[in-house]
């Protein structure tokens, strides 16, 4: 009977936390289909005109680009690097796989400011300030443990016989590789490049140190509501969720599929 009292308690406060974080979510959706000048909830006209207002306004799609940009660069940088590592943990003794993966993992574990910090400074000294590639450099630091978490789980799910049989076929190492790991790990790396990318497109913390002549999307949304709360931007949240949501969902189904 107390377990049973335990587990309801436990779904209930579940749940109880589920909505509390889709709470913003129930309100800036409806409200961007408001077609009031100011923004109100629930909306008393709907339309579209703040997402026309976003798609026309020429502000908001250079941000948006820009994040797209630093996003692909970032991303395409954690999944090679992360990659690498991953298989390399993979592949290096017992003992060293558990200190190998804390050094790859590091990252996660610290507040962003202080990598934002600390790259802010670096910047300064070479003089490369306000700049996508350097930006996107920085994000990729960010999006490399998420990679090499999810492609060493994929590893390890992986038999190694299956190289080895390559490798008495007469496979070199990189073409053994290639042939019987690589197609393996596919879902795995396109499941971190997703979140990868998307690690690097809502950052806000180190685009605010890095870029002062540039705006990325968060940027744009941050400077809209310290300045004026227009609606466009709940439009433009609205539009994040719904593409997140959707891109995330499809890299969870990909993980979950990598080391079924």
């Amino acid at each position: 009977m107390d377990s049973n009292k335990a587990s309801t308690a436990l779904r209930i406060y579940f749940w109880i936390g589920i909505l509390y974080l889709l709470f913003p979510i129930v309100i800036v959706l409806p409200a961007s289909f408001s077609a009031s000048p100011f923004l109100h909830f629930p909306p008393t006209k709907i339309g579209l005109d703040w997402y026309r207002a976003y798609f026309f306004d020429s502000s908001w799609l250079a941000a948006t680009m820009l994040s797209l940009r630093v996003g692909l660069l970032a991303s395409l940088i954690a999944t090679v690097t992360g990659t690498l590592a991953a298989v390399g943990i993979a592949k290096s003794s017992q003992r060293l796989r558990t200190p190998l993966i804390f050094m790859a993992t590091f990252p996660m574990v610290l507040p962003q400011i202080f990598i934002a910090l600390g790259v802010f400074i670096l910047a300064l000294q070479f003089g490369a300030t306000d700049n996508a590639y350097v930006l996107a450099l920085a994000h990729a630091a960010v999006g490399v443990p998420l990679v090499v978490l999810i492609v060493n789980s994929s590893m390890k799910q992986i038999s190694p016989t299956l190289e080895r049989a390559a490798r008495v076929l007469g496979a070199g190492p990189l073409n053994a590789f290639r042939v019987a790991t690589l197609p393996r790990l596919k879902p795995a790396i396109v499941a971190s490049t997703i979140f990868s990318f998307f690690a690097s497109f809502d950052d806000l913390v180190i685009s605010l140190f890095l870029m002062s002549g540039q705006e990325t999307l968060p940027m744009r949304i941050w400077a809209d509501l310290k300045l004026e709360f227009s609606p466009t931007v709940a439009a433009v949240s609205s539009l994040l969720i719904v593409a997140t949501s959707a891109s995330m969902w499809f890299a969870e189904m990909l993980r979950r599929k990598a080391i079924a």
